[in-house]
């Protein structure tokens, strides 16, 4: 086995909220040890991707010189540093050992740990709740090395209600890059669609549904390019992007990241338009009202054919707040457009009942907008295609 000695603690009591110290007699420390070839991983080739990990681990309480404490018939609660133990959560000592005991764990990404603490074997009442106190003696797992996760990990429902579109990773911080090859131990890269909006749009080339996600800067996000300030622009490499996952009205955002273009040998940032995903046609989507066919085009650029600029009412706070008014398809399906910060020649207000062969743009969601919660943002005026009139005679 592998046995890996972990953090000693000096804490050996804690207070009930009585006063009263609830001490662990002679435990200074637990050690973790794997089932014997269990894959851990390493920096350099992580585990493959997997919807849940399983491992077999044996805890040992040990006292201040790293022997076994074998009276120690204590109870321990099990965590993790950020992925969502699905296993059980608390374990029994009996002379000093607890296990062997199977740790299943999801949404796990780049360096986790079993982390151990011990608690006490009495509740102690705090308002409605009961809850076991931490004792002091604690223990962390050798680590256990996955892959960075990606836009799709993060963009997916994981079984939630998908016109709420709740990301199972909100408010989690991580760092997302492309797909892992195995092969050559390197991470594709991921691709600038837009730069409009206080931030900018990035794909996944790699994944065609749930593959795109917005990057909240707050200001337009600008690079050093060669030593030249450059705007974010569409085909612009990606590396890598890290920030904290937010949901902003159900629109699944990375909030105030950091990224780290892909450069050449003179420092230039590579850029590869075709790599940019072609528009999706989401026109079925919005005919049936399908927030799950919705929620996987989210952030990326979507197209609507045959649509016509629906009546409005302009005195409503939608339109004049943020200039957002409804376009409905051939088969009656609603879905908003927003065309005054990217589109300005476009007057939708003198629009009304006219068609549109086509309407481009970025998909986002704001679960208050109204009648629809889905919204369209074109790139700009060419993204939008006006049916072509019959020529007279």
């Amino acid at each position: 086995m592998r046995w890996i000695l972990l953090v000693i603690v000096t804490t050996t009591a804690a207070c009930s909220d009585h006063g009263t110290p609830i001490v662990t007699e002679g435990v200074r420390s637990f050690a973790v040890s794997f089932g014997e070839g269990t894959d851990l991983g390493s920096p350099d080739r992580p585990l493959p991707p997997a919807d849940e990990y399983r491992f077999t681990i044996v805890v040992e309480a040990r006292d201040r010189w790293g022997d076994r404490v074998s009276d120690f018939d204590g109870i321990a609660e099990l965590s993790t540093l950020g992925a969502a133990l699905l296993s059980a959560k608390r374990i029994a000592f009996e002379n000093g050992l607890a296990g062997p005991v199977e740790v299943r764990i999801a949404y796990a990404y780049r360096t986790e740990r079993i982390v151990v603490r011990a608690v006490s074997s009495e509740k102690e009442i705090f308002g409605a709740r009961e809850m076991r106190l931490p004792t002091g003696p604690v223990g962390v797992s050798a680590p256990i090395y996955l892959p960075y996760p990606r836009i799709a990990d993060v963009q997916k429902n994981h079984g939630g209600a998908a016109d709420a579109g709740l990301s199972r990773l909100e408010k989690r911080n991580l760092t997302i890059r492309g797909k892992y090859d195995p092969a050559t131990a390197t991470y594709g890269d991921l691709v600038v669609i837009a730069a409009i909006e206080g931030g900018f749009y990035l794909a996944d080339p790699d994944e065609p549904t749930y593959g795109s996600l917005y990057l909240y800067t707050y200001s337009t996000p600008y690079v050093d390019d060669a030593g030249e300030r450059s705007p974010l622009r569409p085909g612009m490499l990606i590396r890598e992007v890290n920030g904290s996952v937010f949901e902003f009205f159900g629109f699944t955002e990375l909030s105030f990241p950091t990224f780290v273009p892909k450069r050449d040998e003179k420092g230039r940032i590579l850029v590869d338009p075709t790599l940019v995903p072609a528009p999706r046609d989401i026109t079925a989507c919005v005919d049936a009202d399908d927030d799950e066919c919705l929620e996987g085009a989210e952030s990326s650029l979507v197209m609507v054919r045959e649509i016509v600029v629906a009546d409005f009412d302009e005195s409503d706070d939608g339109w004049l707040t943020y200039g957002q008014f409804p376009v409905e398809t051939a088969q009656g399906g609603i879905i908003l457009a927003q065309t005054s910060s990217t589109a300005p020649a476009f007057r939708p207000e003198k629009k009304k009942g006219q068609r549109l062969s086509s309407f481009t743009g970025l998909l986002k969601q704001h679960t208050s907008a109204r009648p629809s919660t889905w919204i369209l943002i074109p790139r700009d005026s060419a993204d939008i295609v006006e049916e072509e009139k019959p020529s007279g005679r």
